[in-house]
């Protein structure tokens, strides 16, 4: 009875701390989130495309490789608005930590040291877990690692059956990632155990099966071929970026790898976990898109590792729930100081109010628990761990909300929204910077260029390298007045985050302004203006 409690109770508390540090995020002005959507408008209004219709590009060829993700983003936007993406987020959140709880549960048997790590590992990735393809990719990538090691601990061929159906959803949902659902069976073919093999490699060819059935069969199967490995792309897109140790994120990282690699020096482990540990963490040092994988599938081998771990005897005498106690007294303290050190500039007065709200709450609960008795009583404890946990979820919500901004920028949506009043979307050609791209085609409006990096290579689109194009005028080696004289703008959305081209057009005769904002951003002033042709039409 208490073994299901205290397993009700972990369920409880891993799917509190994914909810709660979600419910402080705001959706910002991000451009990716809105294509995928816009893709997914398109999709059940014209069909699965293969020629671009959202730039001013002509036949440009288009394997719209998250077609199934845009219809699912679409239609939650569609009937919930922002609410029903920042719920999803936290839904599919919490089913990834609950899964990756069970994989270091099934594999270690260590109770305490799985719930320790998978809930370490929720507060990390949760700045990650945003309305994007990748959130649904992640997702089955590591459903399918679960049930790759179900199948190798119990020999039991039925969880291999679903590989073939992940993969279809997979290919159609980020046919990008679709090749690690290959790649993932690999170290589990190292095992001594022939009938193993057979198995494991029949359903690697239901897999590739599976991957055919998409409207771009071996296009979108090869998408990742054609689409990574690119030095512009590497060079110039942020979540290509190998990760650093000058950022928070890059050092709890490196950490973590370092973890990994002690783990797995000082005891031996099966083959398939240090290929599988070892190639998750290659790409991860790769490019930093692929931390969350290494978080979710790098990780649980370390369970398995330290399967044997019990805390000391001061901390464990007949109560399970101690370790979740320190846990949670740790995440306090840390978000306690990280915040006080921050400043509480960044809080609105009812998050400031909430705060401290929380931070007496919790300090009221350690001295009653103090004054009825050693605080580490496994009688005693039991009966304030819910009020512990409720206030230090709370508070390292709260924390996690001076890690990322929280306003919604909506300094190009007003630009475009001015363009509307007078112009039907139609008619409207416009250039604006590659992050605002996708977001203008929400409005109808088509553009010049927008963050599917890989779509603007020959490779892709069949055409023409215009992602070279956009970086040489970005750099001034294309000079601005060439530029706009290959393309008929009606329209230029420019701010001085682009200050030579800002600047460039303010000061040329040629160009007129015809709208102008402004929006004070921390110490800098962000500003944005509409430029057209003297000779354009108004």
């Amino acid at each position: 009875m208490f073994n299901r409690l205290l397993q009700c109770v972990q369920v409880i508390l891993l799917t509190a701390s994914m909810v709660c540090s979600q419910a402080f995020f705001e959706l910002p002005e991000n451009a990716d989130t809105y294509f995928v959507i816009n893709l997914g408008r398109y999709v059940l209004e014209h069909g699965i495309p293969h020629i671009d219709p959202f730039t001013v590009h002509e036949n440009l060829q288009l394997v719209a490789q998250q077609w199934l993700s845009g219809v699912f983003f679409w239609e939650l936007w569609k009937n919930f608005g922002l609410n029903g993406l920042l719920a999803t987020d936290m839904i599919f959140g919490a089913m990834m930590i609950l899964i990756h709880w069970r994989l270091c549960l099934f594999v270690s048997g260590n109770k305490i040291l799985s719930f320790a790590l998978s809930f370490v590992v929720g507060l990390i990735i949760t700045p990650s877990i945003v309305p994007r393809p990748q959130l649904l990719s992640s997702l089955l990538l590591l459903i399918e690692v679960f049930l790759l090691e179900k199948f190798t601990r119990t020999n039991d061929a039925k969880f291999l059956l679903p590989l073939p159906l992940l993969s279809t959803l997979l290919v159609n949902l980020h046919a990008a990632i679709w090749t690690l659902s290959l790649v993932l069976c690999l170290p589990f073919l190292f095992v001594k155990n022939l009938r193993h093999v057979k198995f494991l490699c029949a359903a690697m060819a239901g897999i590739f099966i599976g991957g055919m059935i998409n409207p771009y069969g071996l296009d979108a199967m090869t998408y990742v071929t054609r689409s990574y490995g690119v030095s512009i792309i590497n060079q110039r897109v942020a979540e290509m970026f190998s990760p650093t140790a000058h950022n928070i994120h890059g050092k709890i990282f490196f950490l973590a790898e370092a973890l990994i690699i002690f783990s797995f020096a000082k005891f031996k482990v099966p083959w398939r976990y240090v290929f599988l540990s070892g190639g998750i963490t290659f790409m991860a040092l790769m490019h930093t898109r692929n931390e969350i994988l290494f978080y979710l599938i790098a990780t649980f081998p370390v369970a398995y590792v330290w399967k044997n771990f019990t805390p000391p005897k001061f901390l464990s005498e007949d109560g399970e729930l101690l370790p979740t106690f320190f846990l949670l007294v740790m995440v306090n303290t840390m978000a306690i100081v990280s915040t006080l050190n921050d400043g509480l500039e960044k809080f609105s007065a009812p998050l400031e109010m909430l705060f401290f709200a929380a931070t007496i709450f919790a300090l009221y609960n350690l001295l009653v628990v103090r004054a009825e008795g050693r605080i580490l009583h496994p009688k005693i404890l039991p009966r304030k761990i819910l009020s512990l946990a409720v206030t230090g979820l709370i508070v390292s919500g709260i924390f996690f909300t001076t890690l990322k901004e929280t306003h919604v920028d909506e300094t190009f949506t007003a630009a475009i929204k001015f363009i509307l009043r007078s112009e039907r979307p139609e008619n409207i050609s416009l250039y604006v910077n590659q992050g605002i791209g996708g977001m203008a085609g929400m409005f109808g409006v088509k553009y010049y260029i927008d963050s599917r990096s890989e779509v603007f290579l020959r490779a892709n689109n069949g055409q023409k390298d215009i992602l070279n194009e956009y970086v040489d005028f970005m750099t001034g080696k294309l000079n601005y007045r060439e530029f706009f004289s290959r393309y008929d703008f009606t329209h230029i959305i420019i701010s001085n985050n682009e200050p030579f081209i800002f600047d460039a057009l303010s000061n040329d005769k040629n160009f007129r302004v015809i709208y102008e904002s402004e929006r004070v951003d921390g110490y800098n002033v962000v500003r944005c203006k509409i430029f057209t042709r003297k000779e354009s039409r108004q």
